[in-house]
Protein backbone atom coordinates (compact mmCIF):
# COMPACT_ATOMS: atom_id res chain seq x y z
CA UNK A 1 0.00 0.00 0.00
CA UNK A 2 2.82 2.19 0.51
CA UNK A 3 4.23 0.87 -2.86
CA UNK A 4 1.21 2.56 -4.17
CA UNK A 5 0.61 6.08 -2.02
CA UNK A 6 4.90 6.50 -3.57
CA UNK A 7 3.76 6.12 -7.05
CA UNK A 8 0.73 7.99 -6.85
CA UNK A 9 2.64 11.01 -5.26
CA UNK A 10 4.67 10.78 -8.22
CA UNK A 11 2.30 11.22 -10.57
CA UNK A 12 0.93 14.25 -8.67
CA UNK A 13 4.50 15.74 -8.94
CA UNK A 14 4.70 15.30 -12.60
CA UNK A 15 0.86 16.86 -13.50
CA UNK A 16 1.08 19.50 -11.05
CA UNK A 17 3.88 21.52 -12.96
CA UNK A 18 2.07 20.86 -16.07
CA UNK A 19 -1.33 22.15 -15.06
CA UNK A 20 0.81 25.68 -13.40
CA UNK A 21 2.03 26.05 -16.23
CA UNK A 22 -0.52 26.33 -18.03
CA UNK A 23 -2.90 27.98 -15.79
CA UNK A 24 -0.32 31.26 -15.10
CA UNK A 25 0.47 31.23 -18.88
CA UNK A 26 -2.57 30.14 -20.93
CA UNK A 27 -2.83 33.89 -22.08
CA UNK A 28 0.50 34.95 -22.35
CA UNK A 29 1.68 32.20 -24.62
CA UNK A 30 0.98 34.07 -27.87
CA UNK A 31 3.33 36.83 -26.31
CA UNK A 32 6.24 34.86 -25.29
CA UNK A 33 8.78 33.77 -28.10
CA UNK A 34 10.26 30.71 -28.77
CA UNK A 35 13.35 30.91 -26.81
CA UNK A 36 11.61 32.10 -24.02
CA UNK A 37 8.42 29.40 -23.70
CA UNK A 38 12.10 26.90 -23.66
CA UNK A 39 13.28 28.16 -21.13
CA UNK A 40 10.59 28.30 -19.15
CA UNK A 41 9.48 24.32 -20.65
CA UNK A 42 13.32 23.09 -19.10
CA UNK A 43 12.77 24.83 -15.93
CA UNK A 44 9.58 23.29 -14.88
CA UNK A 45 10.67 19.89 -16.02
CA UNK A 46 13.85 20.33 -14.25
CA UNK A 47 11.88 21.18 -11.13
CA UNK A 48 9.25 17.99 -11.52
CA UNK A 49 12.40 15.50 -11.74
CA UNK A 50 14.25 16.84 -9.32
CA UNK A 51 11.18 16.75 -6.88
CA UNK A 52 10.20 13.29 -7.89
CA UNK A 53 13.48 12.16 -7.00
CA UNK A 54 12.72 13.47 -3.58
CA UNK A 55 9.94 11.58 -2.94
CA UNK A 56 11.48 7.93 -4.23
CA UNK A 57 10.03 4.72 -3.66
CA UNK A 58 12.36 1.53 -2.90
CA UNK A 59 12.68 -1.76 -4.65
CA UNK A 60 15.62 -2.90 -1.87
CA UNK A 61 17.65 -0.53 0.27
CA UNK A 62 20.23 1.76 -1.84
CA UNK A 63 17.45 1.21 -4.95
CA UNK A 64 15.11 4.30 -5.08
CA UNK A 65 13.20 4.74 -8.13
CA UNK A 66 11.04 7.35 -9.16
CA UNK A 67 9.37 9.35 -12.23
CA UNK A 68 11.85 11.43 -13.51
CA UNK A 69 12.18 10.47 -16.47
CA UNK A 70 8.53 11.45 -17.55
CA UNK A 71 9.38 15.26 -17.19
CA UNK A 72 13.08 14.51 -19.22
CA UNK A 73 10.82 13.04 -22.01
CA UNK A 74 8.34 16.10 -22.15
CA UNK A 75 11.50 18.69 -22.09
CA UNK A 76 13.05 16.81 -24.71
CA UNK A 77 9.88 16.74 -26.97
CA UNK A 78 8.72 20.35 -26.23
CA UNK A 79 11.88 22.09 -26.31
CA UNK A 80 14.25 20.08 -27.33
CA UNK A 81 17.07 17.74 -26.89
CA UNK A 82 19.47 20.71 -25.58
CA UNK A 83 17.68 21.43 -22.70
CA UNK A 84 16.86 18.03 -22.45
CA UNK A 85 20.50 17.18 -22.01
CA UNK A 86 20.60 20.00 -19.80
CA UNK A 87 17.66 18.32 -17.34
CA UNK A 88 19.95 15.20 -17.78
CA UNK A 89 23.01 16.96 -16.35
CA UNK A 90 20.94 17.67 -13.56
CA UNK A 91 19.63 14.53 -12.31
CA UNK A 92 22.91 13.05 -12.27
CA UNK A 93 24.88 15.73 -10.35
CA UNK A 94 21.37 15.63 -8.02
CA UNK A 95 21.96 11.66 -7.85
CA UNK A 96 25.87 11.98 -7.29
CA UNK A 97 24.77 14.37 -4.75
CA UNK A 98 22.65 12.04 -2.64
CA UNK A 99 25.19 9.34 -3.11
CA UNK A 100 22.21 6.81 -4.06
CA UNK A 101 23.38 3.33 -5.52
CA UNK A 102 23.95 2.67 -8.92
CA UNK A 103 25.24 5.66 -9.92
CA UNK A 104 27.33 3.96 -12.39
CA UNK A 105 24.37 2.77 -14.27
CA UNK A 106 22.73 6.13 -14.18
CA UNK A 107 24.07 7.43 -17.24
CA UNK A 108 24.00 3.71 -18.92
CA UNK A 109 19.99 4.31 -18.03
CA UNK A 110 20.33 7.80 -19.26
CA UNK A 111 21.85 7.58 -22.23
CA UNK A 112 19.33 4.33 -23.46
CA UNK A 113 16.86 6.95 -22.49
CA UNK A 114 17.80 9.72 -24.60
CA UNK A 115 18.81 7.80 -27.45
CA UNK A 116 15.51 6.58 -27.62
CA UNK A 117 14.15 9.69 -27.53
CA UNK A 118 15.97 10.85 -30.28
CA UNK A 119 14.90 7.67 -32.00
CA UNK A 120 11.21 8.64 -31.68
CA UNK A 121 11.58 12.52 -32.82
CA UNK A 122 13.43 11.72 -35.54
CA UNK A 123 10.82 9.18 -36.60
CA UNK A 124 7.95 11.41 -35.91
CA UNK A 125 8.10 14.77 -38.47
CA UNK A 126 6.10 16.71 -36.31
CA UNK A 127 6.67 15.28 -33.04
CA UNK A 128 5.07 17.75 -30.57
CA UNK A 129 1.80 17.77 -32.65
CA UNK A 130 1.58 13.85 -33.47
CA UNK A 131 2.85 13.12 -29.93
CA UNK A 132 -0.77 11.35 -28.48
CA UNK A 133 -1.99 10.00 -25.35
CA UNK A 134 -1.49 6.63 -27.17
CA UNK A 135 2.27 7.27 -28.31
CA UNK A 136 3.08 8.67 -25.17
CA UNK A 137 1.45 5.96 -22.80
CA UNK A 138 3.56 3.59 -25.48
CA UNK A 139 6.60 5.33 -24.55
CA UNK A 140 5.92 5.95 -20.97
CA UNK A 141 5.90 2.17 -21.10
CA UNK A 142 9.51 1.62 -22.62
CA UNK A 143 11.09 4.26 -20.49
CA UNK A 144 10.00 2.21 -17.59
CA UNK A 145 11.07 -1.11 -19.01
CA UNK A 146 14.76 0.41 -19.61
CA UNK A 147 14.61 0.87 -15.91
CA UNK A 148 13.42 -2.14 -15.02
CA UNK A 149 16.33 -3.74 -17.38
CA UNK A 150 18.94 -1.55 -15.53
CA UNK A 151 17.51 -2.16 -12.39
CA UNK A 152 17.63 -6.30 -13.24
CA UNK A 153 21.18 -6.11 -14.49
CA UNK A 154 22.41 -4.12 -11.41
CA UNK A 155 21.12 -6.79 -8.70
CA UNK A 156 22.66 -9.07 -10.98
CA UNK A 157 26.04 -7.91 -10.98
CA UNK A 158 25.85 -7.75 -7.50
CA UNK A 159 24.37 -11.04 -6.57
CA UNK A 160 21.39 -9.91 -5.53
CA UNK A 161 18.36 -12.64 -5.66
CA UNK A 162 15.61 -11.43 -7.51
CA UNK A 163 12.30 -12.26 -6.43
CA UNK A 164 8.80 -12.30 -7.06
CA UNK A 165 8.08 -8.75 -5.56
CA UNK A 166 10.55 -7.24 -8.08
CA UNK A 167 8.36 -8.72 -10.62
CA UNK A 168 5.21 -7.13 -8.75
CA UNK A 169 7.45 -3.39 -8.06
CA UNK A 170 8.19 -2.94 -11.56
CA UNK A 171 4.96 -4.28 -13.15
CA UNK A 172 2.80 -1.86 -10.57
CA UNK A 173 6.05 0.68 -11.83
CA UNK A 174 5.44 0.54 -15.33
CA UNK A 175 1.83 0.50 -15.28
CA UNK A 176 1.25 3.77 -13.48
CA UNK A 177 4.73 5.23 -15.07
CA UNK A 178 2.93 4.15 -18.53
CA UNK A 179 -0.26 6.07 -17.15
CA UNK A 180 1.05 8.96 -16.12
CA UNK A 181 3.17 9.59 -19.63
CA UNK A 182 -0.20 9.53 -21.32
CA UNK A 183 -2.62 11.60 -18.83
CA UNK A 184 -0.08 14.64 -18.96
CA UNK A 185 0.28 14.39 -22.90
CA UNK A 186 -3.52 14.32 -23.14
CA UNK A 187 -3.78 17.22 -20.45
CA UNK A 188 -1.59 18.90 -22.41
CA UNK A 189 -3.29 18.70 -25.64
CA UNK A 190 -6.86 19.14 -24.52
CA UNK A 191 -5.53 22.37 -23.22
CA UNK A 192 -4.10 23.43 -26.41
CA UNK A 193 -7.14 22.49 -28.07
CA UNK A 194 -9.38 24.25 -25.66
CA UNK A 195 -6.70 27.39 -26.12
CA UNK A 196 -7.30 27.13 -29.50
CA UNK A 197 -11.25 26.95 -29.66
CA UNK A 198 -11.08 29.81 -27.54
CA UNK A 199 -9.22 31.64 -29.99
CA UNK A 200 -11.90 30.64 -32.56
CA UNK A 201 -14.56 31.53 -30.92
CA UNK A 202 -13.13 34.87 -30.05
CA UNK A 203 -12.58 35.39 -34.15
CA UNK A 204 -15.77 34.48 -34.87
CA UNK A 205 -17.25 36.92 -32.28
CA UNK A 206 -14.99 39.71 -33.90
CA UNK A 207 -16.16 38.71 -37.28
CA UNK A 208 -19.50 38.93 -36.62
CA UNK A 209 -19.26 42.07 -34.74
CA UNK A 210 -17.78 43.35 -37.74
CA UNK A 211 -20.06 42.29 -39.71
CA UNK A 212 -22.99 43.28 -37.54
CA UNK A 213 -21.11 47.03 -37.25
CA UNK A 214 -21.24 47.30 -40.90
CA UNK A 215 -24.56 47.15 -41.61
CA UNK A 216 -25.92 48.69 -38.61
CA UNK A 217 -23.39 51.34 -40.09
CA UNK A 218 -25.27 51.45 -43.31
CA UNK A 219 -28.48 51.00 -41.61
CA UNK A 220 -28.26 53.84 -39.90
CA UNK A 221 -26.74 55.98 -42.78
CA UNK A 222 -29.14 55.09 -45.33
CA UNK A 223 -32.29 56.74 -43.60
CA UNK A 224 -31.01 60.35 -43.60
CA UNK A 225 -29.69 59.84 -47.10
CA UNK A 226 -32.99 58.81 -48.54
CA UNK A 227 -34.68 61.31 -47.05
CA UNK A 228 -32.15 63.77 -48.26
CA UNK A 229 -31.80 62.21 -51.87
CA UNK A 230 -35.87 62.53 -51.92
CA UNK A 231 -35.80 66.64 -50.96
CA UNK A 232 -33.21 66.78 -53.47
CA UNK A 233 -35.50 65.37 -56.30
CA UNK A 234 -38.13 67.37 -55.58
CA UNK A 235 -36.16 70.53 -55.29
CA UNK A 236 -35.21 69.64 -59.27
CA UNK A 237 -38.51 70.85 -60.38
CA UNK A 238 -38.91 73.70 -62.43
CA UNK A 239 -41.99 75.07 -61.33
CA UNK A 240 -41.35 74.62 -57.20
CA UNK A 241 -42.26 77.39 -55.28
CA UNK A 242 -38.86 79.33 -53.89
CA UNK A 243 -40.60 78.98 -49.93
CA UNK A 244 -40.74 75.09 -50.91
CA UNK A 245 -37.33 75.29 -51.90
CA UNK A 246 -35.82 76.45 -48.94
CA UNK A 247 -37.86 74.68 -46.54
CA UNK A 248 -36.19 71.46 -48.58
CA UNK A 249 -33.23 72.77 -48.64
CA UNK A 250 -32.79 73.20 -44.36
CA UNK A 251 -34.41 69.40 -44.20
CA UNK A 252 -31.69 68.16 -46.64
CA UNK A 253 -29.14 70.11 -44.24
CA UNK A 254 -30.78 68.56 -41.38
CA UNK A 255 -30.75 65.19 -42.47
CA UNK A 256 -27.04 65.53 -43.65
CA UNK A 257 -26.18 66.84 -39.92
CA UNK A 258 -27.83 63.69 -38.87
CA UNK A 259 -25.91 61.49 -40.64
CA UNK A 260 -22.98 63.50 -39.57
CA UNK A 261 -23.96 62.76 -35.99
CA UNK A 262 -23.99 59.38 -36.32
CA UNK A 263 -20.65 58.86 -38.06
CA UNK A 264 -19.15 60.79 -35.06
CA UNK A 265 -20.86 59.13 -32.60
CA UNK A 266 -19.06 55.50 -34.73
CA UNK A 267 -15.91 56.92 -34.72
CA UNK A 268 -16.29 57.95 -31.12
CA UNK A 269 -16.97 54.41 -29.89
CA UNK A 270 -14.00 53.13 -32.47
CA UNK A 271 -11.47 55.51 -32.38
CA UNK A 272 -11.77 57.65 -28.89
CA UNK A 273 -10.21 61.08 -28.83
CA UNK A 274 -8.43 62.40 -25.97
CA UNK A 275 -7.31 65.55 -27.26
CA UNK A 276 -8.57 68.43 -25.37
CA UNK A 277 -8.97 67.02 -21.87
CA UNK A 278 -9.35 69.62 -19.11
CA UNK A 279 -10.17 70.85 -15.71
CA UNK A 280 -14.06 71.72 -15.26
CA UNK A 281 -16.66 72.13 -12.84
CA UNK A 282 -19.55 69.07 -13.65
CA UNK A 283 -22.13 71.29 -11.96
CA UNK A 284 -22.68 73.86 -14.41
CA UNK A 285 -22.28 71.27 -17.30
CA UNK A 286 -25.05 69.08 -16.25
CA UNK A 287 -27.26 71.98 -15.80
CA UNK A 288 -27.04 73.41 -18.87
CA UNK A 289 -27.04 69.78 -20.63
CA UNK A 290 -31.00 69.40 -18.45
CA UNK A 291 -31.88 72.79 -19.50
CA UNK A 292 -31.50 71.73 -23.23
CA UNK A 293 -33.76 68.61 -22.53
CA UNK A 294 -36.57 70.33 -20.70
CA UNK A 295 -39.04 70.89 -23.19
CA UNK A 296 -38.89 67.10 -24.12
CA UNK A 297 -39.15 66.15 -20.61
CA UNK A 298 -42.25 68.52 -20.16
CA UNK A 299 -43.53 66.73 -23.86
CA UNK A 300 -43.61 63.72 -21.67
CA UNK A 301 -44.71 64.55 -18.73
CA UNK A 302 -41.40 64.24 -16.96
CA UNK A 303 -39.92 66.49 -14.04
CA UNK A 304 -36.57 66.82 -13.39
CA UNK A 305 -35.05 67.67 -9.75
CA UNK A 306 -31.33 68.64 -9.41
CA UNK A 307 -29.47 68.21 -5.86
CA UNK A 308 -26.13 69.76 -6.62
CA UNK A 309 -22.94 70.54 -4.88
CA UNK A 310 -20.22 73.18 -5.62
CA UNK A 311 -17.24 72.07 -6.88
CA UNK A 312 -17.81 68.74 -8.44
CA UNK A 313 -14.23 69.50 -10.46
CA UNK A 314 -13.09 66.63 -12.88
CA UNK A 315 -10.87 65.97 -15.86
CA UNK A 316 -12.78 65.41 -18.98
CA UNK A 317 -13.78 66.87 -21.88
CA UNK A 318 -16.53 69.27 -21.79
CA UNK A 319 -18.36 68.05 -25.09
CA UNK A 320 -17.87 63.95 -24.26
CA UNK A 321 -19.06 64.47 -20.78
CA UNK A 322 -22.37 66.61 -21.64
CA UNK A 323 -23.12 64.04 -24.29
CA UNK A 324 -22.82 61.37 -21.97
CA UNK A 325 -25.10 63.46 -19.36
CA UNK A 326 -27.83 63.95 -22.05
CA UNK A 327 -27.70 60.37 -23.63
CA UNK A 328 -28.59 59.33 -19.65
CA UNK A 329 -31.09 61.59 -18.87
CA UNK A 330 -32.86 60.93 -21.99
CA UNK A 331 -33.28 57.44 -21.55
CA UNK A 332 -34.15 58.18 -17.90
CA UNK A 333 -36.81 60.60 -19.52
CA UNK A 334 -38.07 57.82 -22.09
CA UNK A 335 -37.92 54.94 -19.45
CA UNK A 336 -41.13 57.06 -18.08
CA UNK A 337 -43.87 56.66 -20.94
CA UNK A 338 -46.00 57.81 -18.64
CA UNK A 339 -44.73 60.40 -16.95
CA UNK A 340 -42.58 60.59 -13.80
CA UNK A 341 -39.57 62.28 -11.78
CA UNK A 342 -36.34 62.30 -12.88
CA UNK A 343 -34.04 63.14 -10.27
CA UNK A 344 -30.10 64.59 -10.67
CA UNK A 345 -28.24 64.13 -7.73
CA UNK A 346 -24.18 65.20 -7.92
CA UNK A 347 -22.27 65.09 -4.59
CA UNK A 348 -18.30 64.92 -3.59
CA UNK A 349 -17.35 61.45 -1.65
CA UNK A 350 -13.70 60.62 -0.73
CA UNK A 351 -12.27 62.46 -3.93
CA UNK A 352 -14.74 60.83 -6.10
CA UNK A 353 -17.42 63.05 -8.01
CA UNK A 354 -20.25 60.78 -7.91
CA UNK A 355 -23.49 61.42 -10.07
CA UNK A 356 -26.84 59.67 -9.63
CA UNK A 357 -29.67 59.91 -12.21
CA UNK A 358 -32.44 58.00 -11.43
CA UNK A 359 -35.66 57.58 -13.08
CA UNK A 360 -39.35 56.27 -12.05
CA UNK A 361 -39.17 54.07 -15.13
CA UNK A 362 -39.88 50.94 -16.17
CA UNK A 363 -36.52 49.51 -15.17
CA UNK A 364 -34.44 46.24 -16.20
CA UNK A 365 -33.43 43.11 -14.89
CA UNK A 366 -30.28 41.65 -13.89
CA UNK A 367 -29.31 40.50 -17.21
CA UNK A 368 -30.73 43.62 -19.19
CA UNK A 369 -28.37 45.51 -16.76
CA UNK A 370 -25.51 43.73 -17.48
CA UNK A 371 -25.51 43.87 -21.47
CA UNK A 372 -25.54 47.95 -20.92
CA UNK A 373 -22.56 48.92 -22.89
CA UNK A 374 -22.38 46.03 -24.93
CA UNK A 375 -22.48 46.32 -28.89
CA UNK A 376 -25.94 46.16 -30.77
CA UNK A 377 -27.79 45.91 -27.20
CA UNK A 378 -31.03 48.54 -26.38
CA UNK A 379 -33.58 48.19 -24.05
CA UNK A 380 -36.16 50.35 -26.44
CA UNK A 381 -36.38 47.69 -28.80
CA UNK A 382 -34.47 50.16 -31.49
CA UNK A 383 -31.42 51.71 -32.25
CA UNK A 384 -27.88 50.07 -32.22
CA UNK A 385 -27.22 50.61 -28.39
CA UNK A 386 -24.35 53.02 -29.92
CA UNK A 387 -25.58 55.57 -27.77
CA UNK A 388 -24.87 53.67 -24.75
CA UNK A 389 -21.36 52.41 -26.07
CA UNK A 390 -19.95 55.41 -26.68
CA UNK A 391 -21.75 56.88 -23.01
CA UNK A 392 -19.53 53.69 -21.48
CA UNK A 393 -16.33 54.38 -23.45
CA UNK A 394 -16.31 58.17 -22.47
CA UNK A 395 -16.47 57.68 -19.18
CA UNK A 396 -14.10 54.97 -19.04
CA UNK A 397 -11.55 57.34 -20.58
CA UNK A 398 -11.35 59.84 -17.97
CA UNK A 399 -10.91 56.67 -15.35
CA UNK A 400 -14.26 56.42 -14.24
CA UNK A 401 -17.27 54.12 -14.42
CA UNK A 402 -20.72 53.58 -14.54
CA UNK A 403 -22.70 51.49 -11.92
CA UNK A 404 -26.30 50.48 -12.57
CA UNK A 405 -29.09 50.00 -10.26
CA UNK A 406 -32.36 48.76 -11.27
CA UNK A 407 -35.36 46.82 -10.22
CA UNK A 408 -38.34 46.26 -12.83
CA UNK A 409 -41.23 48.01 -12.17
CA UNK A 410 -39.73 50.67 -9.88
CA UNK A 411 -36.67 52.48 -11.73
CA UNK A 412 -33.21 52.46 -12.79
CA UNK A 413 -30.45 54.61 -11.05
CA UNK A 414 -26.98 55.11 -13.16
CA UNK A 415 -24.02 56.46 -11.26
CA UNK A 416 -21.31 58.19 -12.80
CA UNK A 417 -17.88 57.79 -10.50
CA UNK A 418 -15.33 60.16 -11.57
CA UNK A 419 -11.52 60.67 -9.77
CA UNK A 420 -11.95 64.62 -8.42
CA UNK A 421 -9.11 66.88 -8.88
CA UNK A 422 -8.82 69.82 -7.51
CA UNK A 423 -7.38 73.06 -9.89
CA UNK A 424 -4.24 73.54 -7.61
CA UNK A 425 -3.52 70.05 -8.25
CA UNK A 426 -3.93 70.22 -12.30
CA UNK A 427 -1.48 70.01 -14.52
Amino acid sequence: MNLLHQLLLNMLIVITPVMLYHLFWIDRLQHVNVRTNQIIVTVICTVASLVSMMHPFELSPGYLFDFRLIPLALCFFYAGPLPALGVAAIIMAYHWKSERLGLHTLPISLGFNLILLWYCKRRIADAVRLLNTATAAALGFVLSLITAFVALFTLWQEHIPVTGYFFLFFASFSLIHSFTAGLVVYIIRQIKRNIDMRKQLQHNDKMNMLSELAASFAHEIRNPMTVARGFVQMMRQNDLAEDKRQIYSQMVLEEVDKAQAIINDYLSFAKPQLEEIELVDAKPLILQTVQTLQSYADLRGVSVEMHLQDKLMISANPDKFAQCIMHLCKNGIEAMPGGGKLQIVGVLQNQTVCIDIIDQGIGMTQDEVGRLGTPFYSTRGKGTGLGMMVTYRAIQNIHGRIDVTSEVGKGTCFSILIPSLHSSTYH
